[in-house]
C-alpha cells in the first residue's frame, strides 16, 4: 500500500490522535510482529503486554487505554479498535488502484457476448456466445465464462474460475480463484446391476448481490430450475453446495461445509466449519450450526445447534459430555456387577 499519514488515519476513523506528530504507515501487521512504518490495533487485554515491545508506528487502541505511546509511535483512541480497523481497511482498499477498462488482446470473446465499455477482461479469459458483462466488472486472467452467463455490476471474478452456461451472477459479487459455478448436480439412475445412468442436470445457479465465494467452492446446477444463493451470502473456501439447493440472505458458510441436493437454508443461517447436511430437508431463520456437526433432519426453530445427528446445542453438549464418561461408566458398571455377583453368591451359600 502506499503510505499515509497517521493523522490521516484518525481523520478516516474518527478517532483522537495521541504521540508523535508527522508518522505514516505503509502496512499491517499484529501487534507483536509489528515493525516500524507498520500499524496495528489493541482490542484484547491479553496483548496488552506487547505495547512494551511492538515496534509499530500507530496502534489504534481503545479509549480508556491507561498507557501512553512510546518515542517515535502514536496511538488513535477510540471506542472499538477492532471495529475502527475493518473500517480503515474498507478505506485503504477503496485508494487501491483498481485494473483500468480494457480486453486484454489474448483474451476469446464470442461475437454475440455483450462487455461493458467500462470492464476489464484479463489475458487468456474465454467469453461464451451470448454473454453479458456489465458495467465495472473485473475478470481476472484465465477465466472461462461458458455460453449466456451474466455477470452483473462491479462484480469481480478473480483467476482460474469456471462459470458454466445459463448462470447469472448479481452485482458486487467476489468470486475467488478456483471456484466452479454451475458444474453438474450429483444425479444418477442407478441400474439393477449397480451401474449408473447420469440424468442431465438442465437447470442454472442464480447468485444474488453482494455475495462472496471462497477459493475452490463449487456451486452445483439445478436438475431443474435454480441453485440458488441469496443476497449477501459469505460463503468461504471450500465448500460444496448441491444442486437445487437454495442459500437463505445474509447466512455465512464457514470452509468444508457439505450441503447435499435440495437443501433449503434459511436467512441469516450461520454455518460452522465442517458441517455437513443429508439432502431435502430445510432450515429455519437465524439458525447456527457449529463446528463439525451433521444435519440429518430439517431444523424448524431458530437456535444454536451442535453435535452429530445435530440437536438443540444444551442438549448436544450433555449428550457428548456423557459420551466421553462412558468409559468411567464402564468401570463402574464393572465393579457393581462384581459386588452384585459376589452378594448373590454369598446369598446361595447361605
Amino acid at each position: 500500500m502506499k503510505p499515509i499519514s497517521c493523522e490521516k488515519i484518525a481523520e478516516i476513523i474518527n478517532g483522537r490522535f495521541e504521540g508523535q506528530t508527522g508518522l505514516s504507515v505503509n502496512g499491517f501487521n499484529r501487534i507483536e510482529q509489528a515493525t516500524e512504518g507498520e500499524l496495528t490495533f489493541l482490542s484484547d487485554e491479553k496483548f496488552e503486554k506487547f505495547l512494551a515491545t511492538t515496534g509499530a508506528s500507530c496502534i489504534i487502541v481503545k479509549d480508556s487505554l491507561k498507557a501512553e505511546p512510546a518515542d517515535n509511535q502514536c496511538f488513535i483512541r477510540v471506542e472499538n479498535p477492532y471495529f475502527k480497523l475493518a473500517e480503515l481497511f474498507k478505506a485503504v482498499d477503496a485508494m487501491a488502484e483498481k485494473p483500468r477498462p480494457m480486453i486484454h488482446p489474448s483474451a476469446v470473446i464470442a461475437e454475440s457476448a455483450e462487455i461493458s465499455g467500462t470492464a476489464f477482461i484479463g489475458a487468456n479469459c474465454v467469453i461464451g456466445e451470448n454473454c453479458k458483462v456489465a458495467d465495472n466488472v473485473i475478470i481476472m486472467p484465465n477465466i472461462t465464462l461458458y455460453d449466456n452467463v451474466s455477470i452483473g455490476k462491479s462484480t469481480r471474478v478473480n483467476s482460474s474460475v469456471v462459470i458454466y452456461q445459463d448462470c447469472i451472477i448479481g452485482n458486487e459479487v467476489i468470486i475467488h480463484s478456483g471456484a466452479i459455478i454451475g458444474a453438474d448436480g450429483f444425479g444418477y439412475l442407478e441400474n439393477a446391476d449397480g451401474s449408473y445412468d447420469k440424468i442431465p442436470q438442465l437447470g442454472n445457479v442464480v447468485i444474488g448481490d453482494r455475495v462472496e465465494i471462497g477459493a475452490n467452492t463449487t456451486i452445483d446446477r439445478a436438475l431443474l430450475g435454480s441453485t440458488i444463493v441469496e443476497d449477501g451470502v459469505k460463503i468461504d473456501n471450500l465448500v460444496q453446495i448441491g444442486h437445487n439447493c437454495s442459500i437463505g440472505e445474509n447466512t455465512a458458510i464457514v470452509s468444508q461445509v457439505g450441503i447435499a441436493g435440495s437443501v433449503n437454508i434459511g436467512k441469516r443461517n450461520r454455518l460452522g466449519g465442517q458441517v455437513g447436511f443429508a439432502g431435502h430437508m430445510d432450515t429455519a431463520d437465524d439458525v447456527i450450526v457449529m463446528a463439525q456437526s451433521g444435519v440429518s433432519k430439517s431444523i424448524t426453530k431458530k437456535g444454536i445447534y451442535f453435535g452429530s445427528p445435530a440437536r438443540e446445542r444444551l442438549k448436544g453438549f450433555k449428550i457428548e459430555a456423557v459420551i466421553r464418561s462412558l468409559p468411567e461408566m464402564r468401570n463402574d458398571l464393572n465393579t457393581l456387577k462384581k459386588s452384585v455377583d459376589k452378594m448373590l453368591k454369598q446369598i446361595d451359600n447361605g
